[in-house]
């Protein structure tokens, strides 16, 4: 027997709790494990959805006997999924709950910072000096002197961010503001739709020009992509837009290639260009959009030249670019992260986010913006019990943006200075 499949045997606690919440998958069913229990007992059937930060959101099927995983596949139920999960989870019983590596126990430096030095030590030794070393700290500067640090590591509702959320406001600690990701997509799609929702991805199928802005998903979308291979022989034209040679920009139909953090000048070039050109569906913007004259007025500053010098492009590609899009029906374009993480991230999200508005790409089926779906399930979901209550939800304790991490914690004239940054998630 494997030493990795001898220790198993000792977590059999563990065990029992991942395979009630489903905490592990992956495709076919995992070698080895099967012995580990005894033919009398029965098995059962779980199923759930993956706690990773991802677009695709994998449902899952595990199967358990006794007190032992024995099959783990992607659930079937789930017609986006369907029964795949992706290359991380494929092996992820191995690869993480079984990993012989796998840290279950507190460690305790216990050699200078960066050695690497640590001592096991009991659970309720780190959360009893952990607790002191907080209460050390509220005493002598303040809670606002600890910043709560955490995002998406954990999607699960309960372990995501009810309990540390109601913790860190009960003691006042500082806030984090958590700009970094999703939140750069929320406001900029917003202030161009109202809202962030946008096409079903079962709905690409129908779309014959499909633009994947700021998204590799071959890799990071793994479902969207047969999806799209399926438009694709249904005759639809792919355009990546990225800055480096992806998985997907290298076997799209075209490949845009600008520099980085250039997009929203990219889009308001093509704006410029479709307006110029009379490309734009008015009866659209006229009953459906507000703005449009202001627009207009500034769009006069991207000229084609502009444009080409500020995004490394060609005017020629930016224009045929621009042409195709919108004489394309239906067209999409489907955004994803790539344009969160650059300053101004916003601003060329609510600038891609007009393209479909000033096109009228909205009125097909199959066509206009796919981005977040969440909106359309959130009623389903029991928010109170989860969000914080109203008793600690009125913070004043200060807001400190994630951004600028680095910038408060060696900032001396802070006031408290930050002495404990908690880390989870």
């Amino acid at each position: 027997m494997k030493p990795f499949l001898k220790n198993l045997l000792d977590r059999r606690a563990f065990l029992e709790i991942s395979a009630k919440s489903a905490a592990a998958v992956g495709i076919a069913t995992v070698p080895g494990l099967s012995c580990l229990a005894p033919a009398s007992v029965a098995t059962k059937t779980v199923y759930a959805g993956c706690y990773h930060d991802c677009p695709d959101r994998c449902s899952w099927k595990v199967t358990t006997k006794g007190n032992e995983i024995i099959k783990f596949t992607g659930s079937d139920l789930n017609p986006y999924t369907n029964g795949q999960t992706c290359g991380k989870m494929s092996n992820f019983p191995m690869d993480v709950t079984f990993h012989p590596d796998r840290i279950l126990k507190p460690l305790k430096r216990s050699g200078p910072k960066g050695s690497g030095s640590f001592e096991e030590i009991s659970w309720e030794q780190a959360i009893r000096e952990v607790a002191q070393k907080l209460q050390q700290i509220i005493a002598e500067k303040g809670a606002e002197a600890i910043l709560p640090f955490n995002y998406g590591g954990n999607q699960g509702l309960i372990h995501g961010n009810s309990i540390g959320g109601r913790f860190f406001a009960r003691i006042g600690a500082s806030q984090l503001d958590k700009t970094i990701c999703g939140n750069t997509t929320v406001a900029g799609i917003t202030a161009t739709n109202g809202q962030t929702t946008g096409v079903l991805p079962e709905d690409i199928i129908h779309s014959r020009y499909i633009v994947l802005w700021g998204t590799n998903p071959i890799v990071s979308n793994q479902h969207l992509w047969p999806l799209i291979e399926q438009a694709r022989v249904a005759g639809a034209k792919i355009v990546t837009v990225d800055p480096f040679v992806s998985k997907t920009a290298a076997v799209s139909d075209l490949h845009i290639q600008p520099w980085p953090g250039t997009d929203t000048a990219l889009a308001l070039g093509m704006m410029k260009v479709i307006i110029d050109e009379g490309l734009q569906d008015q009866d659209y913007i006229d009953k459906y959009t507000q703005g449009y004259d202001q627009l207009k007025a500034h769009l006069k500053k991207y000229d084609l030249q502009t444009v080409a010098t500020m995004t490394g492009l060609d005017e020629n590609t930016i224009s045929s670019f621009a042409r195709e899009y919108a004489n394309a029906s239906p067209s999409l374009i489907r955004t994803l992260i790539g344009m969160e993480h650059h300053a101004n991230g916003a601003s060329a999200f609510r600038a891609v986010a007009m393209l479909p508005a000033l096109t009228g790409a909205w009125r097909e089926l199959g066509g206009g913006q796919m981005n977040m779906t969440y909106e359309l399930f959130g009623e389903t979901i029991n928010w109170q019990s989860v969000d914080l209550p109203e008793s600690l939800s009125q913070q004043t304790t200060r807001m400190i943006n994630m951004i600028e991490l680095g910038k408060a914690l060696n900032d001396a004239t802070m006031a408290p200075t930050i002495d404990a940054l908690f880390v989870y998630n």
